[in-house]
């Protein structure tokens, strides 16, 4: 009997667990103009500081999305980027700004971004995806966690 009991249990939970995940995914997305990036959160200052910088790659229909308590115009800045990223720019879950094809740092400088208007989140992307997923102003986004 406690044998049966067991198997039942780890039967129900293999199945919680796998209509569970499949409700909730492991990493959250955004959709935008029927686009789904895969993305990670920066969401502490030692996280939104570092960024994608370092890193080799970013794969395909992936990004990173930084969160912020209050509508600002926040910089950004290309420091130790080893490749090019599109920036898009939201207020609230409406895209209101995009940067597209920011460069990686050449000659010492280092590429600064703001948008022109106050955001409380900020998309970096491959550079190129945008125009790829016809993401424009005015577009609105999806969040899934």
């Amino acid at each position: 009997m406690k044998r049966i009991l067991f198997i039942l249990f780890v039967v129900f939970a293999l199945i919680g667990t796998t209509w569970y995940y499949t409700k909730k995914p492991l990493n959250p997305t955004v959709i935008i103009n029927n686009a789904i990036f895969t993305i990670e959160l920066a969401l502490s200052p030692a996280e939104i500081q570092k960024g994608l910088s370092g890193r080799n790659r970013l794969p395909p229909k992936h990004g990173m999305m930084f969160l912020f308590n209050h509508k600002e115009q926040y910089p950004f800045w290309m420091s130790n980027m080893k490749f090019p990223l599109d920036f898009i720019w939201f207020d609230g879950n409406r895209v209101v700004e995009i940067t597209k094809d920011v460069p990686i740092m050449k000659d010492g400088t280092i590429p600064r971004i703001t948008p022109s208007v106050p955001v409380d989140k900020v998309l970096e992307i491959n550079a190129g995806e945008a125009e790829t997923a016809g993401i424009q102003i005015g577009d609105t986004a999806l969040f899934n966690k």
